[in-house]
This record gives structure tokens, C-alpha cells and sequence, in this order.
């Protein structure tokens, strides 16, 4: 039987995978809770710690930052995003921009979070426009077109 092509789908990626998309960033970047980190220049070691993630965002405006144990990822500070599953079936994710990177990996620590969620606004439509925002919970998510 032949079954049609159809050259509109968008990517399916299982558990590996490079990431370009900014919303797909986000989405597998909510996954994280409580985190190690490594953030990596010209392929020395900066800084590493643990922390917990607070917020994901994309802003041309705001910056990444980690202060305090708490971790505010903004997208538009890295060009892509690669992800794999590590053999203790954690997944490590590390977002690269030239010539630095921060790697994360999940981390099994209690939450020392001092807030209850993490930030979620609620309109992907922001999106075109580069405003802050952070992504919606998975029933919230519409159809973009």
C-alpha cells in the first residue's frame, strides 16, 4: 500500500535530539525541577552548582541568569539546545551560543524552591514579538496557525 508523504509534519524527536525551535526549547526545557549545572567558556568550566528552576522565557531583553540557587533560563540567550538520555535514565540538556554552553542535568535533591510552581503566563501569541514570556502547562497549549 503506498501511503502518501506528507512533507508537512513537524519533527518527532525521542529522547536525543538537537533543537532549534525556541518554543521547543522551552517545552523540553519545563521538564526540569531541581538541577546540576556546568556553565562551560571556550571549553573551561566556569561554574557549576545546583540549583532550581524558577522560569523559562524567551525576551531579546532579559538575561539568564542563576543566582541564589535559583535558575531563570531565558531561550533567546542560546542558539540551539541538544538533550540526551544519560544510561541512569536522567537526561542532560545543554544549550550552546558560539563559543559557551550550559549543561543541565536533573538533579534528585529535596526542592528548596521558594516558590510553589514555576512561572506560567498565559498567551503564546507573545511569541512573534519576542515578549517575556513563560511556557503554557500542556492543556493550555493551542494550535499556533
Amino acid at each position: 500500500m503506498n501511503v502518501p508523504k506528507n512533507q508537512n509534519l513537524a519533527p518527532c524527536i525521542i529522547n536525543e535530539g538537537t533543537i532549534y525551535h525556541k518554543k521547543d526549547m522551552l517545552r523540553a526545557l519545563e521538564t526540569f525541577e531541581g538541577l546540576d549545572y556546568n556553565y562551560i567558556v571556550d571549553g573551561k568550566t566556569i561554574s557549576s552548582g545546583s540549583g532550581e528552576l524558577v522560569k523559562v522565557f524567551a525576551s531579546k531583553n532579559s538575561a539568564t541568569m542563576i543566582v541564589n540557587d535559583c535558575v531563570f533560563i531565558n531561550v533567546q540567550s542560546f542558539n540551539y539546545l541538544n538533550f540526551r538520555e544519560l544510561d541512569n535514565a536522567e537526561t542532560e540538556i545543554e544549550l550552546i551560543a558560539d563559543s559557551r554552553s550550559l549543561k543541565l542535568k536533573s538533579s534528585d535533591r529535596e526542592s528548596t524552591s521558594r516558590q510553589a510552581t514555576k512561572e506560567i503566563q498565559p498567551t503564546i501569541g507573545q511569541f512573534a514579538d519576542e515578549e517575556t514570556f513563560a511556557l503554557l502547562e500542556e492543556n493550555e497549549i493551542e494550535d499556533e496557525d
